[in-house]
């Protein structure tokens, strides 16, 4: 009996499950796999501009095809196995910054996330710019140097207070000692060397005997710590709440108009009949600007223009200007003490730029302009760690002169 009950109800299950696959309908879609596959286009280069990377490129342009969406693709360029920094990129255009290398034949790759080949170019040259100069090896802090005619080098030391000449050549040798730290250092009338340091008393040194000695004294309250000379041969000199003074080829000194009177002045330059200063409000941590004053034959001040305000200059660094130089063509080159040391204002366009980013060593103390295209900058940080040392930087063109 129970057999039977068994049989039929195993029966009536199997017949229930059977009609209720009969009932149900096939809806499963079709295979993603059966879809064909539409490979992206393979992008390629077609160009890159500059046709090398030599002294004063600052920036790389690669044109070509297929580099993808900047919208929605990532692209990343290789100048062989060193990542270039992308500034801005388009689908048949990329222009990125300088690489830190040094090659005759380095390839250019793009690589794209949606693309399936990479792009590639080569050979690629790329120029050395930056060059441990002097042999200053030592770690020994260093203050100002300042470039002569002949291209030779004269850098101070901070603790020895020492006058190292270097000259083209490497060969080294020491002037003198100066008497105080120095500020300031340019090759001025009679190419002697003028050096200021935060003092009513400026110095100049005779480079062929080494004799150092006076060669004026400001007036009281005049402790100036920055100071350049013009073509008539009258030194702008200033500090903190100094106002600019002003020191006339027979030592006779005027003051100016008190455009800097609350002011910290940070750095001063002689330019096409201008003299820049870059300033802040004294004891604050304001973010300084420059301006600049015409100059006329007599060494007087026309009125303040402002050149870079504050905006600017705190987009790229918040460090303290250490200086002020031009290129012959105009350019504005400003020294900060900051990770990337050098900052390239354009003044026909308002514009500010890295030179050569992630490549010059940290931290520029002081710089000066050599007689043709090389910038000489001291570097270092005790704080930090980081390495006392000069180091010669090719520009790619000439810088504006020293006035002597």
């Amino acid at each position: 009996m129970k057999d039977k009950f068994f049989i039929i109800s195993f029966v009536i299950l199997s017949l229930t499950i059977i009609s209720s696959f009969i009932g149900c309908e096939y809806d499963v879609s079709g295979s993603m796999w059966e879809k064909p596959f539409t490979a992206p286009p393979t992008p390629t280069i077609s160009q890159v501009t500059p046709a090398q990377a030599v002294a004063g490129v600052n920036t790389i342009t690669i044109t070509g095809t297929n580099f993808g969406d900047p919208a929605k693709d990532s692209l990343t360029v290789y100048f062989d196995a060193v990542t270039a920094d992308v500034i801005s990129g388009t689908a048949t255009s990329i222009t990125v910054r300088r690489p830190n290398l040094v090659s005759d034949t380095c390839t250019i790759k793009v690589v794209g996330s949606s693309a399936l080949v990479v792009a590639k170019y080569s050979p690629y040259k790329i120029e050395s710019v930056v060059e441990q100069y002097g042999s200053f090896l030592e770690g020994l802090q260093l203050s100002v140097l300042a470039v002569d005619s002949a291209e030779n080098l004269y850098v101070t030391e901070f603790v020895s207070k020492s006058i190292v000449k270097v000259t083209p050549d490497g060969a080294r040798s020491v002037v003198g000692t100066i008497n105080r730290t120095a500020t300031e250092a340019r090759i001025g009338p009679n190419n002697k060397l003028y050096l200021l340091g935060n003092n009513r008393a400026i110095d100049q040194v005779d480079l062929t005997t080494g004799q150092i000695s006076r060669w004026t004294q400001l007036p009281s309250g005049k402790v100036v710590k920055f100071g350049d000379f013009d073509e008539t041969k009258h030194l702008y000199a200033a500090g903190t709440k100094t106002d600019i003074v002003v020191v006339n080829p027979d030592l006779t000194t005027k003051a100016t108009q008190g455009f800097y009177a609350n002011d910290e002045v940070l750095a001063v330059r002689v330019y096409n009949n201008y003299l820049y200063v870059a300033s802040k409000l004294a004891a604050t941590e304001n973010t300084p600007q420059i301006w600049k004053h015409k100059l006329d034959a007599n060494g007087t001040l026309g009125a303040q223009e402002l050149v870079v305000d504050s905006t600017t200059i705190s987009k790229y660094t918040s460090a303290a200007i250490k200086g002020i130089t031009f290129s012959a063509s105009g350019t504005m080159y400003i020294s900060v003490d900051d990770e990337n040391p050098i900052l390239i204002f354009d003044q026909s366009k308002g514009t500010m730029d890295i030179l050569y980013k992630e490549i010059i060593p940290s931290y520029c103390k002081y710089f000066y302009w050599g007689t043709g295209n090389y910038l000489y900058l001291i570097t270092g940080d005790t704080t930090l760690g980081a390495e006392w040392t000069v180091y010669k930087i090719n520009i790619g063109s000439s810088g504006a002169p020293y006035f002597r």
